[in-house]
């Protein structure tokens, strides 16, 4: 899907194709079939569209409801997913996992808190790596600002920090160096501050890395200064004297 584009309609119509071929695929009897939870997203996906273009406020959804829908399809998403996974398509896998990361944003934008992330976060960082222009790092970036926003505080209070790959860790790592590679320096220092401040340990080291691979990268010299500053302000071998 189009980085630029959070539309339930090109969602479905994605969702659609891809789902298809796990369809064709599968030769189980174990339920929920991926037949099922193919009807049950794109009927989701039909009921969402048809309350936004609902003009009478009685008859629209409530937020509870939205709400209660918005979590079902991203455990639709990630049960088809898992199912392409497990019958070998991985590129179909991931192309579907990667529809919540749209659906996410579009949830946001509905006021729905965000509880289940994980699968909107694998998705951001396979973006993340694909994307090159900076004019889609930038949006890409507002998107994820967008769900940051919506996250529920059992995922942005981040209370077990034992596990490297958990949603809130990735989420703000990834957006940084989405940031840093937007050459964006006011985009970099929202980034990089909300990284000191949330996660201090990994901003240390996410620094000295960064800065490290100056040379590699070849970042311009405004955002070389950028990263030399936060480097000098929170890097491991600084913030130990």
């Amino acid at each position: 899907m189009n980085i630029e584009a959070i539309s339930l309609s090109l969602l479905g119509e994605a969702f659609e194709e891809l789902s298809e071929a796990v369809c064709e695929n599968w030769e189980g009897n174990e339920e929920p079939s991926p037949v099922l939870i193919s009807k049950a997203m794109l009927q989701l996906l039909e009921v969402l569209t048809q309350n936004e273009a609902e003009t009478s406020p009685r008859n629209r959804l409530n937020p509870e409801e939205i709400d209660e829908l918005g979590e079902y399809g991203l455990t639709l998403l990630q049960e088809m997913s898992a199912i392409a996974y497990d019958l070998g398509l991985n590129d179909s896998a991931e192309q579907i996992e990667d529809l919540t990361f749209p659906f996410a944003v579009w949830l946001s934008r509905h006021n729905v808190e965000l509880r289940k992330i994980d699968p909107v976060v694998n998705s951001l960082t396979r973006k993340a790596s694909m994307i090159s222009e900076p004019h889609l790092l930038k949006q890409l970036f507002n998107y994820v600002n967008e769900i940051i926003d919506s996250l529920s505080p059992s995922i942005s209070q981040d209370l077990e920090k034992t596990s490297q790959d958990r949603p809130w860790r990735v989420l703000l790592i990834n957006r940084a160096l989405i940031a840093a590679r937007t050459h964006d320096t006011e985009l970099m220092k929202i980034a990089f501050d909300m990284l000191a401040e949330s996660l201090p340990e990994e901003a240390s080291r996410f620094f000295e890395e960064i800065v490290e691979q100056m040379h590699i990268v070849n970042y311009p010299d405004h955002v070389r200064e950028v990263l030399q500053h936060y480097f000098l302000m929170h890097g491991t071998s600084h913030t130990l004297h």
